[in-house]
């Protein structure tokens, strides 16, 4: 597996782009077997275009040894976790919860849970 990322081409700015906004069937490079989109990856894939297209200014890992791709995802990291903040935020005075008790059980619980999944999934 490690063989197939290792031999790839270095992605560009352009082919970033290219693979957020295009959804078409893929070719499995293997046997060359044409795979058609499902409906689940079409729907999917127009859902979350806009974070797709957002996260593909992220330059490219191997620019610089991946200094600008680390500053660069670290600050959407960042900005995500503000808009989930506030979110949360807005949530709990919608509720009527109090900020600290709006960030122990839902925020915490989003970030438990996708760690939770893949821990039964791997056991």
């Amino acid at each position: 597996m490690i063989e197939f990322f290792m031999n790839t081409k270095k992605p560009t700015y352009s082919s970033q782009f290219k693979s957020a906004i295009l959804l078409g069937p893929r070719i499995n490079d293997e046997n060359l077997i044409v795979e058609d989109v499902s409906l689940t990856e079409a729907i999917l894939h127009f859902a979350t275009v806009f974070w797709k297209v957002l996260f593909a200014i992220v330059p490219p890992p191997h620019w610089a040894n991946g200094w600008p791709a680390f500053i660069i995802a670290l600050s959407f990291i960042g900005g995500v976790t503000a808009v989930v903040g506030e979110v949360a935020s807005l949530l709990g005075c919608v509720v009527g919860m109090e900020d600290s008790i709006t960030a122990i059980t839902f925020v915490a619980l989003g970030t438990s849970l996708p760690d939770t999944f893949a821990s039964v999934t791997a056991a």
